[in-house]
Order: structure tokens, then C-alpha cells, then sequence
């Protein structure tokens, strides 16, 4: 277990009607937007959750912990905390990301080890994986505790919170990426891949021959937008031992 450095004051700034001006837009224009809002592990857990109440999807019951845990790592990776060599994980810098989840994992990641190896340590280390992306999703205006029940908040009323993001934007960029070309940041790259991985193409791409393109376009990561040879091995990596398992 590593300890973490603490945090510095973020002294970058915003402009919030400009950011739901840019978020309004997007929803109502169902244009993609080319930088996740989230991390990749909140994305892929929004994905997860049923329409209507916050119920785990039952095709990805199974998988989405795992998805979960190889998504933060990536997000690690893309920030400069770890680098993956060959399979290995090196930590780099134990600085404090600010979110709990990555955190998290950063503290319990084992150095010089394979990175399939802790994602299944990490999931029997990780007690609270749910409850952290929740409480990060809740904090943001996307989704609501009640009673014994998460709620996705009204469309109006997430637009007005200032860190507004949601499954819509996310939907519409894959759509784009796949059926369009868009060229998006990597951080959707690397989400398209695990949103595979734990059996969610589906809830995405809806006809056949959109998921049939959807999945051709999987298959070559390299391909992907910001994927260069290192991240696309990472990514294979991940893919077949989700093959494997399930």
C-alpha cells in the first residue's frame, strides 16, 4: 500500500454559464463531446445503471466491479500517476488525484506488478467500490439517494449543477466515435473498450448492424483515437482476460 502525497489547491477556473451553455447544447443536439466529464470508471458505471432506478444492468452484474477497477487504473495511467510496461505496473508519482475512488486505488496499487493480477487483488482489497463512484456521481447532480434507491436526477436540474455530466453525452460520443468517425479524446477510447468488456455495447448500439459495427471497431484498438502501440497492448490485455473469466 502506498501513502498518498497530498493535494495542491487547483487554481484552474471556469466560466459555469459557458459549461452549461456547452452542456445544454450537447444534450439537445445529441452531439458528442470529445473529453469524458468523468472519470472512465464513472462513465462506465453510469452505462451500467438502469434507466430508471439505480440497478446494476444484470448482464454486467458480474463484470462491472472488474471494468470498474481497470478503468481507474487506466485513469491513472492517462494522468501520469503509473506507467504500464509490458504488462507491469509502475507507480510514478502517489500525489492525491482528488477523487476518492482513484485514490483508492492508487494507495492499495502493488508496485512492479502485472496489471491483470491487481485488478483481481484490487477487487477482493476494494470493500466500497459502489458506494465511492455513487457518492461521486450523487456529489456531481447526476444521480440521488432515496431511501434505499438511487434516482437519476431530472435533465433540468442536472444541466443547472455546475459539474454536470451524464450517460446521455457519454452515449452520443460512442455513437459518434463508431457510426461517424469522431475523433474523441483517448479517455472515451479506452471507455469504449471496457463498455465491451463488460457486455454493455448493447445498451449503446441498439440495432444489429449498429452493434455489429460497434464491435468490428473494438477489435482494433489501435485504430482508436489516442491509442498508440503501449495502450492498445494494455487494452488487449484487459479484453482477453475478461474473455477468459467470463
Amino acid at each position: 500500500m502506498v501513502p498518498l502525497e497530498k493535494e495542491e489547491p487547483s487554481s484552474e477556473s471556469f466560466n459555469i454559464d459557458q459549461l452549461k451553455a456547452s452542456v445544454r447544447l450537447s444534450v439537445e443536439s445529441e452531439e458528442p463531446i470529445h473529453e469524458l466529464r468523468l472519470s472512465i470508471s464513472e462513465g462506465l458505471y453510469l452505462l451500467a445503471l438502469g434507466d430508471a432506478e439505480g440497478q446494476l444492468l444484470k448482464k454486467s452484474e458480474k463484470v462491472i466491479d472488474y471494468g470498474l477497477i481497470a478503468g481507474g487504473i487506466l485513469q491513472l495511467y492517462l494522468m501520469g500517476s503509473i506507467r504500464i510496461e509490458k504488462g507491469v505496473v509502475r507507480i510514478i508519482s502517489t500525489k492525491q488525484t482528488g477523487n476518492i475512488f482513484l485514490d483508492k486505488v492508487l494507495t492499495n496499487l502493488t508496485e512492479e506488478s502485472g496489471i491483470i493480477g491487481e485488478i483481481l487483488r484490487l477487487k477482493n482489497e476494494l470493500k466500497k467500490l459502489h458506494t465511492d463512484i455513487e457518492e461521486l456521481l450523487i456529489a456531481k447532480g447526476i444521480l440521488k439517494k432515496e431511501e434505499n434507491s438511487l434516482l437519476w436526477i431530472p435533465l433540468s436540474e442536472r444541466i443547472e449543477n455546475i459539474n454536470y455530466a451524464y450517460e446521455k453525452e457519454i452515449r452520443n460520443t460512442l455513437r459518434a466515435m463508431v457510426l461517424r468517425g469522431f475523433k474523441n479524446d483517448v479517455s472515451f477510447s479506452i471507455l469504449f473498450s471496457l463498455t465491451n468488456d463488460c457486455h454493455l455495447l448493447s445498451e449503446v448500439f441498439r440495432s444489429t448492424s449498429e452493434l455489429s459495427d460497434a464491435k468490428n471497431s473494438v477489435k482494433s484498438p489501435m485504430k482508436l483515437a489516442g491509442v498508440d502501440e503501449d495502450l492498445a497492448n494494455v487494452l488487449g490485455l484487459i479484453s482477453h482476460f475478461f474473455i477468459e473469466k467470463f
